[in-house]
């Protein structure tokens, strides 16, 4: 099938749609349950949030699903990170973006209109790409589970399982408390942290940097450059950041070691992962506001993870710095950014913004604060926090999701299904040029500010 010329939007739209009724029906199976049977719309809702690599969950992986369903819960979260990166990387194929990666594919334009690389061909890329680094993480993982006490059987695996959550930034966990067993042990921590920005940066990046390892004289894109520089950019910031929050909080009276890689892993796994080491009820309300921030900005285009993408927002950030100091041209590393790229960022932006907006008002609306329910914070902020995680499909969670009735995880379907397929779907939209005339008008100046 010709993944990128006519009717791309309903391609990957269908793609993951089939992958989801499909995922439905093996984990409504009784096989799939370990006790009592999974509800149609649970089973539901775990299959959409496996498929769009969130991680947002109403039942406990390890717990409430038996062998068979976790395998499931694998095997769609292998299947959407891959689409993921195919339809991915793809986009940035048919746009002809500058990359090393077409240069050395013989690729100039369009994938499909010229010889050297089909889509088949890549497919195998990044299928190659993917297992390979989920094998690397496998064994990282394997090594330090048994270190830790596990058997060779359950450390194989659950090394398996969290490589491929891990890489695929799903945030899916066989552990009831995610990563927080290990809040302690740096070495779990840093391979979880590579393997998530691993994933967060793309195929397309880790195949440039890799073309300019080898070939010196290779020109980074200013693609991968943008990537890399603002994802290191909102690393060390998160960082800093959560350490100043939670110094009296989660971090209090903890060794150097402890503070340090966890604050570290935060920022890491509020960019799309969804893991968590520390207990997010308990995070401050400025670390809570930051990781919303995070979330909605996400990681690269091309990759596993969602949000609206750091290109986009490195776009918008260029173009308010720019214009304050009165440019009218927006460049970055020596490369001028074209006023298409520009009004394609805001339109993301302003597209996200209104969606979870709407999202959010539609929760408060159907959903009535459990008179029951112990809250650190608010209704509003862990409503809030919800939808930008279902949104950004990370999967990080105050705990609201599960007390959700019946409307509202449906709701929370479709944000999750929107956020990942929904952005892909526009990006394509936005890349295809309007085959149909347009009437331009004679131009006035609104006042703006």
């Amino acid at each position: 099938m010709e993944l990128f010329h006519r009717h791309t939007g309903r391609k990957i739209a269908l793609y993951f749609l089939i992958t989801i009724l499909v995922g439905t029906v093996l984990l409504y199976l009784p096989e799939s349950s370990a006790g009592e049977p999974v509800s149609l719309v649970d089973a539901l809702f775990t299959s959409t949030s496996a498929v769009c690599v969130t991680g947002l969950v109403v039942l406990d992986t390890g717990r409430d699903f038996s062998t068979f369903g976790q395998v499931v819960i694998l095997m769609l979260i292998q299947l959407g990170g891959l689409g993921i990166m195919v339809f991915a990387t793809g986009l940035l194929l048919s746009v002809g973006t500058r990359l090393s990666l077409f240069q050395r594919l013989g690729v100039a334009h369009r994938l499909g209109t010229v010889s050297g690389i089909s889509p088949g061909g890549l497919m195998k890329a990044v299928v190659a790409f993917t297992l390979f680094f989920e094998a690397i993480g496998f064994l990282a993982l394997f090594g330090l589970f048994v270190k830790d006490g596990f058997t060779t059987g359950d450390a194989a695996f659950h090394a398996v399982f969290h490589s491929i959550s891990a890489f695929c930034n799903a945030g899916f966990s066989t552990f009831s408390t995610s990563l927080e067993h290990f809040s302690h042990n740096s070495a779990v921590i840093l391979t979880f942290s590579i393997l998530i920005i691993l994933g967060g940066l793309g195929f397309a990046v880790l195949w440039d940097v890799l073309a300019k390892v080898r070939s010196k004289k290779q020109r980074l894109s200013l693609h991968t450059k943008l990537c890399l520089s603002l994802t290191m950019t909102l690393l060390i910031a998160g960082t800093i950041l959560f350490l100043i929050s939670e110094r009296g909080n989660l971090l209090a009276d903890r060794s150097l070691d402890y503070i340090l890689s966890n604050a570290f892993f935060q920022s890491v796994t509020c960019r799309t992962a969804g893991f968590n080491t520390l207990p997010q009820t308990g995070l401050t309300e400025t670390s809570l506001t930051a990781s919303m921030f995070l979330m909605f900005i996400g990681a690269s285009p091309g990759s596993t993870g969602g949000g609206i993408k750091v290109t986009t927002f490195a776009i918008v950030v260029l173009l308010a710095f720019h214009r304050f100091f009165g440019r009218k041209s927006v460049s970055a590393f020596k490369r001028s950014i074209n006023s298409e790229s520009i009004i394609k960022a805001l339109t993301v932006i302003l597209l996200a913004s209104f969606f979870i907006a709407a999202v959010f008002i539609l929760l408060m609306y159907i959903e009535e604060k459990p008179v029951s329910y112990e809250l650190s914070h608010g209704w509003f902020t862990r409503v809030l926090f919800e939808t930008v995680s279902a949104f950004g499909t990370v999967g990080l969670s105050l705990g609201a999701t599960a007390s959700l009735s019946g409307l509202g995880k449906l709701v929370l379907i479709v944000t999750m299904f929107s956020g990942r397929v929904g952005l892909l779907t526009l990006a394509f939209a936005l890349a295809r040029p309007s085959k149909k005339g347009e009437i331009v008008y004679l131009d006035e100046p609104v006042a703006v500010g």
